[in-house]
């Protein structure tokens, strides 16, 4: 087997034992990566930001290797590179290969990286469904595409409100921005209205947002409900 065929089985073919494995350890990097952002934005962890520069560095190697993986082994590379996840993939790195992490916009552009975790997922999902070609099982990966949506909205709208909120409010820090947003999303009041307009507008796309993981949580949910009522129906 040739490197290209061995970095295709890697990360491209699901039924593959390294594909697995190759998978299974990006999610823990990118979730790792994406949790030392969140927490190197709170001011009492302050002593922590050593670990959380090298788990960023880690990260950063590991997402060139593979970046540079993917290209290698595209067909069409320029169509990979300007795809959707192709500019994932190089946001994920460009903000701390270009040394920028001093700007607080660009900075938080890494949280970007948990958008990464819909392909992983995705692929995870037929890779069940090929091995156990079972209801269950896709009731479960179901479940987790789920909390994944509600997970990336989280981050993304709290890193949003960090941005434009800042220091002095309620979005001091990105944890802080993410309870807000969820507060958002569950249709709540917060306990303080967003200060600037860009946090207003934040505010209203939360709404909007929360509206869309409802639908979402309904459509994965109704096969399960409909099976559940024919039984009872049956039943009676």
């Amino acid at each position: 087997m040739n490197s290209g065929n061995a970095l295709r089985n890697a990360l491209e073919n699901p039924q593959s034992r390294l594909f697995i494995i190759v998978n299974d350890f990006l999610a823990f990097l990118t979730i790792a990566s994406v949790l030392a952002l969140v927490l190197e934005t709170v001011p009492s962890l302050s002593e922590y930001h050593a670990i959380f520069k090298a788990i960023e560095w880690i990260s950063v190697v590991c997402f060139l290797t593979e970046y540079g993986a993917r290209v290698y082994i595209a067909r069409a590379k320029f169509r990979y590179i300007f795809s959707f996840f192709g500019i994932i993939d190089l946001l994920a790195i460009l903000p701390s290969l270009l040394a920028l992490g001093n700007f607080t916009f660009l900075k938080t552009t890494r949280a970007l990286r948990i958008l990464r975790l819909l392909r992983m997922i995705r692929l995870a999902k037929v890779a069940r469904i090929e091995q156990h070609h079972g209801e269950r099982s896709l009731y479960i990966v179901n479940i987790q595409i789920y909390f994944v949506a509600m997970l990336i909205a989280l981050l993304l709208l709290g890193t949003l409100l960090y941005i434009f909120e800042g220091a002095g409010s309620s979005a001091h820090d990105i944890p802080s921005g993410m309870f807000w947003s969820l507060l958002i999303i569950l249709g709540d009041v917060p306990y303080s209205e967003p200060a600037t307009e860009a946090g207003k507008a934040v505010m209203i796309l939360g709404r909007f947002v929360g509206l869309l993981l409802l639908g979402l949580l309904v459509g994965l949910m109704s096969p399960l409900l409909r099976k559940v009522l024919i039984g009872t129906k049956r039943e009676n």
